[in-house]
C-alpha cells in the first residue's frame, strides 16, 4: 500500500514537469541588427560606471558597424545595453555606400537608428551636399533635419535656409524660413520651398520672388526649373519681363527657351511702353517678340490721360511685323466690291500664296475687302502661319493649365492672319472745304441750305442755275484719295492689332460695334470690318467697311465706304440721315465736326428749322455731294454741291415714306452705353 501510493506521487509529479517544460519559451533570438561590432580598435578599454552599466571605449580611430552602416571616428564610446555610440572627431557614417554623413561630433541611438551630429555637419548622395552645424539623421527612413541654417550645393545651385528636411529616397530637400536660391541664371527668395536634386526643380508655398535676366516673377505658389528655366504658377502670379512689359494671371505657365507663355484667369498684360493694357480670362503670348493671342472676354485698354479707348472682341491678337508694305498698297475708289479680285497690291495679282479669307461655320468677316500680307513674314514661336493654305483657327477653350508645357502655341495662333483680309488706303488730311470757296466760282452762284426760310416747297420750282454749284477743279478731299507712303521709310518693325469677332470699341466721345477690326501703330488707323458701326454724339456712321483716323490716340477722322450712311438724332426724335458711296468725317477734339457725303445720287433727309430753331419742314433731296457741318455735336448745316434734286414737306405733310432712306435703321440698341459692358 505504501509503495502503491509513493508510485502514485512519482507519476503526478512527473506529469506537472513535463506540463511545466512545455510551457517555457524557447530563448529569443538575438538581434544582431542592434549590436554593434567593433571593426578597428587600435585602443580599447573597459570602464564599469556600476553594476548595470560597462562601458567600451575606443581610440586612436575607430571603425564600427551595425548592419550595412560603418561608423568611423577618431575615438568614440559604446555603451552595449542601451546600444548608444557616442563618437569625436572626423565622425563618418557611410550608408551602404549610398549616403555620406560627416561632423565632428555623434551620438547615435542603435535601438532608432537615428544620428546627432554637430559642428561641420556634410551630407552628400551622389547628388547634392548638405551643409550645416546641426544635423538630426535617421538612418532608417533616410530624413534629415536641420534647425539652426544649412545649405545645399548641387549642380551650380546653392540654397539656404533656417531649416530644412532632407529626404534620401525622393532626394528631396524642404527649404524653410528665409529661403534663398542662387543659380547660375536665376535668383529665387521665398518663404519656403521644395528642391529636387534629380529634376533641379523647385516647388513653392508662401510670397516668393524669381530673378533672372528675362523676368521678374512674384508669386506665392508654382514649381520652377532651375535647369530650364520653365515654370508653372498656380496662384496669383505677376510678372515683368525685360522690356517692362507686366502680366499677371492666376495660373501661368512659361517656357523660357521658345519665349511661350500661357495665362488662365483675370490674366492681364500691361505694356506701357506702347500704351496699352489686356485683360482676358486666357491669354497665349510670347514674350521674345512681344506677341499676345488674348481669349475668353478679352478687352484691350489703349490708355489716355482722360479718356481710355476700350475694345473687346472675342479674341484680339497683337504683334510685330515688317511685312505690311504700305508702299505697294493702293485701293481704286471703285473697286470695293463683292469681287475682292480687283483688290492687290499694286504690281501683283492675287495668287494661292496670297492670304484669302477663310469663312467660318459660325460668322465670317467682310468679304469685300483683301489683306496684302506677303508669305515672307517673319516667323515667331507664335506663328502667324499655317504651312497649308486653309489652316483655321484652333478652339483652345479645352486647353487646361495642366498642360501648359504641352501646348503647341503655334495651333493657338496660326491662321490668324489668314482670317482677316484688310484694304490699305491713306487720305488727305487737309481742312475741309470753306464754303465760301465754292461761292466764290461764280458771281452768279448763289448758297441755299434747307434751313433757310422761304426755300420753296417744290424743288422742281427752284432755278438749278442758282442752287448747283460748280465743282471747283480741284477738290481738296478728292485730289489726293489714295496717297502712297513715303518710299524712304524704313521696313521697321510696327505693332499691330487683330480683334474679332463681335468687336466693340468705346470711350467717352466715341463708341463702335463691327465683326472684326484692324489697327496698326504705323498710321493709326481702326480698320472696320462687316457691318461696322460708329456713334458720335447723337450721330451714327454705317457702311461696308469705316477707316477711323486717331491722333494722339483720338478720333481724327473717319471714312466709310459703299453703302455708307450717317443718321443724326435730333432730341425732338427726328432722324436726319445722308447715304452715299463714300462718306469722310472729321473730328475735333475727339467729337465729330464736319462730314462729307458722296455718291452717285448721294441722299439725304434733313428737318431744316429756322433762325428760332423751329421746325420748318423735312427736306428730301439728293446730289453729288451733300456737305455736313455740325455744333455741339449735333447737326447744324447742310450744303448741296452739284446735280441737286429735292422737295421740301411741310412738318404735317410728310409722307411716312419719305422720312426715311434706303437701307436706313437706328441700331442705338447695339451702342456700348459705358465701358462695363466691354467686360461682360
Amino acid at each position: 500500500m505504501r509503495l502503491l501510493t509513493k508510485l502514485l506521487c512519482f507519476f503526478i509529479f512527473l506529469f506537472i514537469a513535463v506540463n511545466l517544460y512545455a510551457q517555457v519559451a524557447p530563448p529569443a533570438k538575438r538581434d544582431t541588427t542592434r549590436e554593434f561590432e567593433i571593426i578597428r580598435g587600435p585602443s580599447m578599454r573597459t570602464l564599469e560606471l556600476d553594476s548595470l552599466t560597462t562601458l567600451q571605449t575606443i581610440a586612436g580611430g575607430a571603425v564600427i558597424k551595425q548592419g550595412t552602416t560603418t561608423f568611423y571616428s577618431d575615438s568614440a564610446i559604446i555603451n552595449p545595453v542601451t546600444h548608444v555610440i557616442e563618437a569625436f572627431g572626423n565622425v563618418h557614417i557611410n550608408q551602404a555606400d549610398s549616403v555620406q554623413t560627416y561632423g565632428q561630433y555623434l551620438k547615435y541611438i542603435g535601438t532608432e537608428k537615428t544620428a546627432y551630429l554637430k559642428r561641420d555637419v556634410k551630407l552628400t548622395d551622389k547628388k547634392g551636399t548638405l551643409f550645416t552645424n546641426d544635423l538630426d539623421y535617421n538612418l532608417n527612413t533616410g530624413i534629415g533635419n536641420y534647425h539652426n541654417g544649412g545649405k545645399v550645393i548641387d549642380k551650380g545651385n546653392t540654397i539656404t535656409s533656417k531649416e530644412g528636411t532632407y529626404y534620401a529616397d525622393t532626394k528631396d530637400v524642404y527649404f524653410r524660413n528665409d529661403v534663398d536660391v542662387i543659380g547660375p541664371k536665376n535668383r529665387i527668395k521665398a518663404d519656403s520651398l521644395i528642391y529636387n536634386m534629380y529634376s533641379e526643380v523647385v516647388s513653392f508655398t508662401g510670397n516668393t520672388n524669381i530673378k533672372n535676366k528675362e523676368v521678374d516673377i512674384t508669386t506665392t505658389q508654382g514649381t520652377y526649373d532651375l535647369k530650364t528655366s520653365n515654370a508653372f504658377f498656380t496662384s496669383r502670379t505677376a510678372v515683368k519681363d525685360s522690356s517692362g512689359r507686366v502680366y499677371v494671371a492666376n495660373n501661368m505657365a512659361l517656357e523660357d527657351k521658345s519665349g511661350n507663355a500661357q495665362l488662365e484667369g483675370n490674366a492681364v498684360i500691361k505694356d506701357s511702353a506702347n500704351g496699352f493694357i489686356v485683360t482676358a480670362n486666357q491669354i497665349f503670348l510670347n514674350k521674345k517678340n512681344n506677341s499676345f493671342l488674348a481669349s475668353r472676354k478679352p478687352v484691350m485698354i489703349i490708355i489716355q490721360k482722360n479718356d481710355s479707348t476700350y475694345v473687346a472682341g472675342d479674341t484680339l491678337f497683337s504683334g510685330y511685323t515688317t511685312s505690311i508694305n504700305y508702299n505697294e498698297m493702293t485701293l481704286k475708289k471703285d473697286s470695293v466690291s463683292k469681287d475682292t479680285s480687283s483688290l492687290k497690291p499694286a504690281g501683283e495679282s492675287i495668287s494661292n500664296d496670297t492670304l484669302s479669307l477663310k469663312k467660318r461655320r459660325d460668322s465670317t468677316l467682310s468679304d469685300s475687302v483683301t489683306i496684302g500680307f506677303k508669305k515672307n513674314i517673319s516667323q515667331d514661336s507664335l506663328s502667324l502661319y499655317s504651312k497649308k493654305d486653309s489652316a483655321h483657327v484652333t478652339d483652345t477653350s479645352h486647353i487646361s493649365v495642366d498642360q501648359q508645357m504641352k501646348v503647341d502655341s503655334t495651333s493657338k495662333a496660326e491662321s490668324i492672319i489668314d482670317s482677316l483680309k484688310m484694304p490699305l488706303r491713306a487720305f488727305s488730311k487737309k481742312p475741309p472745304p470753306n464754303v465760301q470757296d465754292y461761292t466764290q466760282k461764280s458771281d452768279s452762284a448763289k448758297l441755299v441750305l434747307p434751313g433757310q426760310k422761304n426755300v420753296p416747297t417744290d424743288s422742281s420750282s427752284i432755278d438749278t442755275s442758282v442752287v448747283n454749284i460748280n465743282k471747283p477743279e480741284s477738290d481738296s478731299l478728292e485730289k489726293e484719295d489714295i496717297i502712297k507712303t513715303d518710299t524712304s521709310h524704313k521696313t521697321d518693325s510696327v505693332r499691330y492689332f487683330i480683334a474679332f469677332h463681335h468687336v466693340k470699341i468705346f470711350n467717352d466721345s466715341l463708341q463702335s460695334v463691327s465683326d472684326s477690326l484692324f489697327f496698326s501703330s504705323k498710321d493709326s488707323i481702326f480698320r472696320l470690318f462687316k457691318d461696322p458701326v460708329i456713334w458720335s454724339g447723337d450721330s451714327q456712321v454705317t457702311g461696308d467697311t469705316i477707316f477711323l483716323y486717331t491722333k494722339n490716340k483720338k478720333a481724327d477722322r473717319l471714312f466709310a465706304f459703299d453703302r455708307s450712311m450717317v443718321v443724326n438724332k435730333t432730341k425732338e426724335g427726328f432722324f436726319n440721315q445722308m447715304a452715299g458711296k463714300t462718306l469722310n468725317g472729321y473730328f475735333v477734339n475727339g467729337k465729330i465736326d464736319y462730314m462729307r457725303v458722296k455718291g452717285s445720287q448721294a441722299e439725304s433727309v434733313y428737318y431744316a428749322r429756322d433762325d428760332d430753331s423751329a421746325y420748318i419742314g423735312m427736306n428730301r433731296a439728293s446730289g453729288d455731294v451733300i456737305d455736313l457741318y455740325f455744333k455741339n455735336e449735333s447737326l447744324s448745316k447742310v450744303l448741296f454741291v452739284n446735280d441737286v434734286k429735292g422737295k421740301m414737306y411741310p412738318m404735317r405733310e410728310i409722307p411716312a415714306e419719305e422720312k426715311i432712306l434706303k437701307n436706313f435703321i437706328w441700331l442705338d440698341d447695339r451702342r456700348p452705353k459705358n465701358k462695363l459692358e466691354l467686360f461682360e
